[in-house]
């Protein structure tokens, strides 16, 4: 099966990050389901080491994914892929994932400038219930 650009483009990020000895490492778990420019799709199930004392996923590894995300979908863009820089950040946090949860993570771009792209980022459990929901301002740079 042929990938089409974008999927090509999010996979080789993931690998990338299979094959990072630094923090991009954490994302080597997360399987593709699906990418078109401007939007990704991934699976992930929650480990043990991503996880807080209660057991439940850190606050601090969500919002990350919502960086990772978010960025990828700029990535996947074969147009003008620049990933940018973080301006804001916001994660809004709505149901606790556990050990062993399979989630499905979305990322998307929502209006991208000459300079400046607004994007969200969403989680959900395996019911398809929203666990949470970032949003992040990037500033691209200069075209």
């Amino acid at each position: 099966m042929s990938l089409n650009g974008s999927m090509k483009r999010a996979a080789d990020v993931l690998k990338f990050c299979a094959k990072s000895k630094g923090f991009d490492n954490i994302f080597s778990s997360l399987k593709l389901v699906a990418a078109t420019p401007n939007k990704v799709t991934a699976e992930y199930v929650v480990k043990i080491e991503h996880c807080n004392h209660f057991g439940t996923l850190h606050g601090g590894f969500t919002a990350t994914a919502v960086d990772f995300m978010t960025s990828l979908a700029l990535i996947v863009d074969e147009e003008d892929s620049r990933p940018g820089v973080s301006l804001n950040l916001s994660v809004n946090y709505m149901k606790a994932l556990k050990v062993g949860d399979k989630v499905t993570l979305e990322g998307e771009v929502m209006r991208k400038g000459r300079s400046v792209a607004y994007t969200t980022a969403r989680i959900f459990n395996e019911k398809g219930d929203l666990a949470a929901h970032g949003t992040h301002i990037k500033h691209l740079g200069h075209s």
